[in-house]
């Protein structure tokens, strides 16, 4: 069986079923790579492939740098993958055989003892209030892209959904309150607003976004139709340029930890987090986006929280007991 022709039915069966925007055009990316790697070798069956062949795929990916991995395609950004990146990568290898197994392809995956690249863990560093300001006086609210951008900037701030629930935001999905996105494992949640992004948000729906002239449900357009990741990052590195932040990473991935660390910060329950995150487990949300929360973070408010905030254990000096002589 053709390798290419499986990786189709692999990519048709994913759009079937919904798959979250943004996961079928990794798969893709990924899987065409690996198609590709094999077809360069004169391998072209599905069963040929076996797990030192795929580590070999797998040190392919540590060390060439883009312009190997895409010698046909103009590259914008050249280097070599994170080992983060290549694990990602692994990922949705171990998914797509995994499938194969499932559809009754193979007998057994290829790819089940392939492990993923060690990679140091990083703590995702969140904005400052001065980067926050610098990024959304950045954004010319006079114009409707500017508006725009700052609307969205203010959204994914409030709210820390994740870019891919941003593009698929729909009209429809947006309430007074609230707002219903899509997650991952096409599971539906409502995330709460604040009242003045709530306003923004349908001044913006009912004043600008007309003036795109695209037709279409989505929330956040563009000229050429509605945002997507690329377009939404895209905007994001011109914030950067725009706003002169040149000390840290700017991306819709930072906003989303900000607004982790903030919401904690200024008291907010972690289970509560969790839910508004997305997240299956609380456990994924401490291990995620408590990196960046420091002791010196949770000390502030200890005398707010502390159990002897509204007891009377603390003797006051000077006060006799009774019956004391």
């Amino acid at each position: 069986m053709k390798l290419q022709e499986v990786m189709e039915q692999f990519l048709i069966d994913g759009s079937n079923r919904g798959h979250a925007e943004g996961t079928l055009p990794l798969y893709r990316r990924v899987l065409g790579l690996l198609v590709r790697w094999f077809n360069d070798r004169g391998i072209t069956e599905l069963e040929a492939v076996t797990l030192p062949l795929l580590r070999q795929f797998l040190h392919f990916l540590l060390t060439s740098d883009s312009s190997e991995r895409f010698p046909d395609t103009q590259v914008i950004r050249r280097g070599k993958l994170s080992p983060v990146t290549v694990g990602t990568y692994v990922s949705v290898v171990k998914a797509f055989f995994n499938w194969c197994v499932d559809e009754d392809l193979l007998v057994n995956s290829p790819a089940a003892r392939l492990s993923k690249p060690k990679a140091p863990k990083k703590v995702v560093t969140a904005f400052t209030p001065e980067h926050l300001e610098r990024m959304l006086g950045a954004c010319d609210t006079e114009t409707p892209i500017g508006f725009r951008n700052y609307v969205m900037l203010l959204l994914l701030l409030d709210t820390g959904i994740r870019v891919s629930e941003l593009c698929g935001l729909r009209v429809s999905d947006v309430h007074p309150r609230y707002i219903k996105v899509l997650g991952k494992g096409m599971r539906e949640r409502e995330i709460g607003m604040h009242p003045e992004v709530s306003k923004l948000l349908w001044k913006y729906i009912n004043r600008d976004r007309v003036l795109f002239g695209v037709e279409s449900d989505r929330v956040f357009l563009g000229l050429r139709g509605p945002l997507t990741i690329a377009g939404v990052e895209a905007i994001f590195a011109v914030v950067k340029a725009r706003a002169g932040i040149a000390d840290m990473r700017v991306s819709p991935h930072v906003m989303r930890h900000t607004f982790s660390k903030l919401y904690l910060k200024n008291g907010g329950d972690l289970f509560k987090l969790s839910r508004e995150l997305g997240h299956s487990s609380v456990q994924i949300t401490g291990s995620t986006y408590l990196g960046d929360f420091k002791s010196s973070d949770a000390r502030d408010d200890h005398g707010r929280y502390s159990p002897l905030t509204d007891t009377k254990l603390i003797k006051k000096r000077g006060r006799k007991a009774k019956n004391s002589k």
